[in-house]
């Protein structure tokens, strides 16, 4: 999605939001099974930054519990680099 010439994900969709609450993390597989959108797409977001993520061992996984969290406090958008320091 385009936010003001960033490509970015935005989060509206009440049942990927309740899938969101029942795991801390994820892969970005599932992420994309999630948010209805392609493998490449959510592997994009996870290494422009856009969305939470920790290392496990030697997988990268996304943080939904940060999502969620993140959600909980109104953010709607989600932007590249908004996790860079992470």
């Amino acid at each position: 999605m385009e936010q003001s010439g960033v490509a970015g994900l935005k989060i509206d969709q009440a049942a990927a939001v309740e899938v969101i609450r029942s795991v801390p993390f994820c892969t970005h597989e599932v992420l994309a099974q999630m948010m209805g959108v392609s493998d490449d797409v959510a592997r994009g977001w996870v290494e422009m930054r856009t969305v939470p993520s920790v290392k496990i061992g030697r997988r990268r996984v996304i943080n939904l519990a940060r999502i969620m969290a993140d959600l909980s406090q109104g953010k709607t958008i989600f932007c590249s680099g908004d996790y860079g320091d992470e």
